[in-house]
């Protein structure tokens, strides 16, 4: 089996707790979501620069709005925190850390990854997720290979989930050609319950859309990224 769909396997197990995910992960060129594997061995900034290379062609592609980008030689957090740091460092790109309130699992450093796409006459932010084989991401996260996932299309003029002009872009921003708006809802309400399920049965601050990942504190120190 490869790599993709190892992954994609994983992405449409009960255990990842969204719904929607589940649904795109059975079937991705559906939703125009680009699966890929990205080369990540070596310093920090070639893979840095491979990821941003990837992304700016997903970007200028308009039969893609989503990107998946495998990173399966990135098997340490040391080596993926370094990777997104150096990534901070190029155009369009914005990463920083904040603690993490409240953490189910010790202290915890949140890593923001944001890349800015076009929208409209200007650009918005889009925010990254990072999944990878490492006990410190929570359930809904732990995937058997370290990915990227990011929204790159054109950005809907209201968010999805309040309904407010769109400030920002996540991967929420997927069309699902859904026939009524009663079944979003009914989806919605499901991927609340499945992803409790999948957390334990509480929130869980790590699992937040706007949290790329998470380092221990310990390890944002030495690495000289702690908030």
């Amino acid at each position: 089996m490869s790599l993709e769909a190892d992954y994609l396997k994983w992405r449409h197990q009960p255990h990842v707790g969204c719904v929607f995910a589940r649904l795109i992960a059975g079937r991705p060129a559906d939703f125009e979501q680009k699966i890929e594997r990205v080369p990540s061995a070596g310093p920090p900034r070639r893979t840095a620069g491979n990821i941003a290379r990837r992304v700016n062609k997903r970007v200028a592609d308009r039969n893609v709005v989503a990107g998946v980008l495998l990173l399966p030689d990135l098997v340490t957090l040391e080596a993926l925190t370094k990777v997104a740091l150096a990534l901070g460092e190029l155009p369009r790109w914005t990463v920083t850390t904040t603690a993490l309130e409240n953490p189910r699992a010790g202290e915890m450093v949140a890593v923001h990854i944001v890349r800015e796409i076009p929208f409209g006459d200007g650009t918005c932010p889009s925010e990254a997720l990072v999944l990878g084989p490492f006990p410190e991401f929570p359930a809904t996260r732990r995937a058997p290979i370290t990915a990227l996932e990011l929204y790159v299309g054109e950005p809907r003029p209201n968010d999805p989930k309040t309904g407010n002009p769109t400030v920002k872009a996540n991967l929420a921003h997927m069309e699902l050609n859904l026939e009524t708006h009663a079944a979003f809802v009914s989806m919605w309400d499901k991927s609340v319950e499945s992803r409790l399920r999948s957390l334990g049965g509480g929130e869980d601050s790590r699992a937040k859309a706007k949290v790329s990942f998470v380092i221990p504190t310990g390890l944002a120190r030495e690495l000289g990224c702690a908030p």
